[in-house]
């Protein structure tokens, strides 16, 4: 896992952000996150908890990709029921960055999230739909909406991959499923990567702090609503 499902950083990033803003002019995007829903059989033990709210027994699997489909970050195991926002704020990343951002999103960069995600610094939600949204905010929305949903077409893609995780996992042992799934994800990036896959594990040049690239994209005090004002601002 630590081989192939990493955060970008460095010259990576840039190339991450700079990837993501061709694509719908959203700017300092270094992810899209999203939750999905993997069906497994009825547990043994405190089953009532793995029912969703479409009715199905299954575990929670939150990731987060890159443009090109591959998952920077996996995080796996909590009970159907359990709301994506609470599976998100008990996330090792989420948990991690409210210590240190900078450590994740250098220049005041960001992921994006639907709007389950709470809205942050450093994850820009879509603004809610009132009935009154400004033209601004509508075509915010848009571009929101487009980049970030290269991560639905990523779990898409990983879960076409690997069918038997659209049906049901038969699994005896409820603790091994989340390392099946997680196992699965590795996979997935491996089959993204397979033809440079050497190129991919000897990539330590791209972790190398550049002091071109240290300017912040926005600055470094500005909160989480007045970011996603500036950004709505730079939408054409």
């Amino acid at each position: 896992m630590d081989e192939f499902i990493k955060f970008p950083t460095g010259l990576k990033a840039q190339a991450v952000m700079e990837a993501f803003e061709e694509k719908k002019g959203f700017p300092g995007v270094l992810g899209a996150i999203d939750g999905t829903h993997i069906p497994i059989k009825a547990p043994h033990n405190n089953h009532e908890q793995y029912i969703n709210r479409k009715g199905f027994f299954s575990v929670q699997l939150q990731v987060i990709c890159d443009p090109d489909l591959f998952i920077t970050d996996v995080f796996c195991g909590y009970p159907g029921s359990v709301h994506d926002a609470r599976v998100f704020r008990n996330s090792p990343i989420c948990r991690e960055v409210e210590v240190n951002p900078d450590n994740y999103f250098p220049g005041n960069s960001h992921i994006l999230g639907d709007a389950a995600y709470p809205l942050k610094r450093w994850l820009l939600t879509p603004f809610r739909d009132n009935g009154r949204l400004t033209a601004q905010q509508r075509r915010y929305n848009t571009a929101h909406s487009s980049t970030r949903m290269v991560v639905e077409r990523s779990i898409g893609l990983f879960k076409n991959r690997f069918r038997k995780l659209k049906t049901m996992m038969d699994v005896d042992k409820i603790e091994d499923i989340p390392e099946i799934i997680v196992s699965s994800c590795i996979l997935h990036n491996i089959c993204i990567i397979e033809d440079d896959i050497d190129d991919f594990l000897d990539d330590s040049n791209d972790d190398d702090d550049n002091d071109d690239n240290d300017d912040d994209i926005f600055p470094p005090g500005v909160g989480a609503v007045d970011k996603r004002n500036m950004i709505m601002r730079l939408i054409p």
